[in-house]
This record gives C-alpha cells, structure tokens and sequence, in this order.
C-alpha cells in the first residue's frame, strides 16, 4: 500500500482556488477531501490528481477550484478513494484568500535557508506553528535554499547529489522534519529557488545555457577533501535533474507563472536552447501584489556578458510593475537574494551587488515611473536585516523602499554581514539606512494593516527559533 512520503503542502492559494501537494513512495492518485468539520465527517471529493508516474518522482497536486473567498476549510490528501474517516482528525486547514482588491489586514511569514543539522531539525517550525495560531498567518513565503544539495555532510545522502534520484532524496530527507511537515500542512506556501537547490553559487556561462558552472574555490575545496570528479563539476545534465526535482517539489504547486517554462508532456523540466521562460510567478491577496522573482535558472555571467533576470523575465516584470502601480496600494518583490544589502567583502559577486546593471534597471524604473509602497523580501545572507531607502522621483517627490530580509531558518549564521555592509552606490538612491541585522536563526512576519484611511501600515518583525521577538520595525 503505497503512503505520502511527503506534504500534503497547500500550494497555489486565491481566492477561489488551489493546489493540494503531495509525494508518494510509489504510483497512484492523489483525492482532495474538502470539508468545514473538523473530525471531517462532512468530507467531500473536491479533487484528483493526475496520475503519479516514476517520471515525476511520484508527485503531483490536486488542483481545487470553486471555492469561497475568506472561507475556513479543513480537507485531508489521500492516495484512496475512500474518505477519510473521523478518527484519523484532526485534520489541516487552510482559509482562502479575499476576494478582488479588497483592503483585508493581514499578517505572512517569510524566510530562507533550511539545513538541518540531523534528524531532529527543524525545531524554528514549531515556533513558527505557534505563532500561526496566536496570530492568523496567513501563508509562507520560502525564498531559496529549502534543500541544500551540496551539503553532503547534512542532506542525508552523504554526498553531493548528481543526478535526479540523488536530488530527489535530499528533499525527501529535509522535507521529512516533522516540524516543517506539520506547519505546510497549515500554512499554504509560495515558494522561489536560490543556489542550493542545485549547487553552491552555480550560474550559466553562456546565453543559451548549455554551460554551468560553480566557483573554482568550490572545486578546489571538493579535490582536496577528496570529492570524486562528478562532484566537482557541473554538466547541463545535472543542473536538468536538479531543477527536475524542484519543479516536482516546488514549481508544480506555485501559482501563476509569467512566462513558463518549458515541461514536457511527461513532466519534466525540458530546459531547451535559448528558451525565454522562467520560475517568476505573481499572485495577489486583496489589496497587495507580489511578484516572486526567479533570480536563478536565467543568471549567466562570462567574460564579456552577466546577466541575471533574462528578457522575457524583465518585460513581465516591468508590465507588472506599471499594471499594479496605482491599482495595488502595497506591492511585494520577492527575491531570493538582497538588493540593497550591499557587501564591500562579496567575493562570490553572487548578489544583486554582482549584476550592478540590473540591481540600477530595477531601481531607475521604479523612480522613473514614480512606483511607491514598494518592499523587497530577501533570503540567503544567513543574517536579517531591515533597510530604508528612499529614491528620486518624478518632480522632486522622494519614494521610499524597504528591504526585509529573513534567514537562515536553519543554517550557520553570518556575523560578518553587519560588518561588510555598504549602501549601493545608485545616483537614483536619496539615502538610505540600515534599520537592525540580526545573526541568529529566525523567521520574519510582515504585517500589512489597512484599519486606517489612506496608505496602509506595513511592519516587519524577525523571530528567533523559540519564537522570541527579536527585531522588528514599521515602516
């Protein structure tokens, strides 16, 4: 009899709809069992999943549709056609988001970074399941290393993964901490890649990605501690598997893609020549708008080129920049790396900071246009921090923009951040100033409050692995 190896994971959420994740440790169906008890004895059949194929590691979602805005469901993922029966209760929940533009107060979580030490990780999550009770979250925002692939000391196949199964079983490991099982169980997430869920600071050498890489210092250190030559390199093939098992894990369940990428009938990740599309994906909840950039599986740089978003990428981000600038009082920019967190000591270049073109297209087009309430939710650095600038706008008006950024969940904290800190160099930059950095393990929780007229209030706040508050600001 086959199980769910791993989720159930509430992808995708709107108003009206979303994906029911899971893994199996073998073929079958996946049946969304939707209900509003809480033993579930009001079950109904909500959903199938396509078939669940060695082809696609045995995952697949669910995907529910017709649903009530703002309304509370409890449901059950199951690989039977049987309903579920009371005494398996309790059973998760979810509450779809609000309908339209509708200026509904809400609180989320963010964060990045998940390597958990052995078997008993994870423990931050139960912090943050706390916190999603007491206080209503309303969903997850992972943004990046939610494997880390490379980590052969950590990732549970002890060595560095090379190919699909490989990559596959580094998922099954990490994401089989109970405590992150149980709170995607709860808490619907949106989820983005950064380096680890293929290798350490890889990037495409060439334009049409036929050519990756990673760091000589990385290869260096891999010969020397005896790592076989499969470890030490990156082919196209490995970086296929790589992002294979993301899409299986993360990409099918995420919701609306702005230039999708190339999978095949089968379902995988056909990654073809010179192919425009991208992991980048939008979604909305009431009156705030978010874009959740792919800052990865387009990024090359050689000796004459670098490059980070890709074409097709920057124009759907630029339309969607101008389409919500005066419809959406807050909008969101989700990447997996800091913009504004400069690094006089970034030997990797692998930040914005690397890309200087790009990190000033964003910044000159969001001042050219007069685009405001605009917040950058970041990952990676192993340290929080809070940053508030202010750019040059049309006619002398000055626009503020925030960066928020919450990591490591799990991982070694990076005391060095606070200490290599410098602005960006930017004439479109008034000013700017460090708010707090944090380098212990923690979650971030933005707040966005519309009680009162006029703009609405956001607030950040960064908690630490008991759920103490650590930091916070409004901004």
């Amino acid at each position: 009899m086959e199980e769910l190896l791993l989720g159930p994971i509430v992808g995708g959420l709107t108003s009206q709809s979303a994906y029911l994740w899971g893994r199996a440790d073998g073929p079958g169906t996946l049946h969304a069992w939707l209900g509003s008890k809480p033993d579930l004895s009001d079950a109904q059949l909500a959903a199938t999943s396509l078939p669940l194929v060695a082809e696609s590691g045995f995952a697949g979602v669910a995907p529910l549709s017709g649903l009530t805005p703002s309304t509370h469901y409890r449901y059950a993922l199951t690989l039977s056609s049987q309903p579920p029966t009371p005494d398996q209760a309790p059973f998760p929940r979810f509450t779809t988001f609000p309908p339209g533009r509708e200026r509904e107060s809400f609180a989320f979580a963010f964060g990045s970074c998940f390597r958990p030490e052995d078997e008993n990780g994870g423990q931050i999550f139960r912090a943050l399941d706390r916190l999603r009770q007491s206080e209503n979250l309303r969903f997850i925002l992972m943004t990046g290393d939610q494997i880390y692939a490379d980590a052969y000391q950590y990732n549970g196949i002890d060595k560095i993964a090379c190919d699909l199964d490989e990559y596959r079983r580094v998922y099954a490991y990490t994401w089989s901490r109970p405590p992150l099982r149980r709170l995607l169980a709860n808490l619907p997430a949106f989820m983005t890649l950064d380096d680890h869920e293929v290798d350490d600071d890889w990037r495409w050498q060439d334009d049409a990605r036929r050519w990756a890489n990673i760091p000589w210092w990385d290869q260096v250190q891999r010969w020397r501690a005896g790592r076989p030559p499969q470890e030490r390199y990156l082919p196209l093939k490995r970086v296929q598997d790589a992002l294979q098992a993301y899409w299986e894990h993360q990409g099918m369940h995420s919701p609306h893609f702005e230039l999708p990428p190339a999978v095949d009938v089968a379902g995988q990740y056909a990654l073809p020549e010179n192919d425009p599309g991208s992991l980048a994906y939008t979604f909305n909840y009431g009156a705030a708008a978010f874009f959740v950039l792919d800052t990865r599986t387009m990024r090359m740089r050689n000796r004459r080129q670098r490059s980070m978003l890709g074409k097709g990428q920057w124009k759907a981000l630029e339309a969607w920049l101008l389409r919500v600038k005066d419809a959406y009082p807050v909008k969101f920019l989700v990447t997996s790396c800091a913009l504004l967190f400069n690094m006089w000591l970034d030997i990797p270049r692998d930040r914005w900071s690397g890309f200087p073109e790009e990190r000033d297209r964003l910044l000159n087009f969001l001042a050219a246009n007069g685009i405001e309430d605009v917040y950058l939710l970041a990952g990676d650095l192993h340290s929080a921090h809070a940053i508030r600038a202010e750019l040059y706008g049309p006619q002398g008006r000055s626009l503020p923009l925030w960066e928020f950024c919450s990591t490591p969940f799990e991982q070694e904290p990076s005391t060095l951040t606070r200490r290599t800190y410098m602005a960006p160099r930017v004439g479109v930059i008034k000013g700017q100033e460090l708010v707090f950095t944090v380098a212990e393990h923690n979650f971030g929780v933005v707040r966005v409050d519309y009680s009162e007229e006029g703009k609405p209030r956001v607030s950040f706040e960064i908690y630490g692995t008991q759920g103490d508050l650590l930091a916070h600001t409004e901004a």
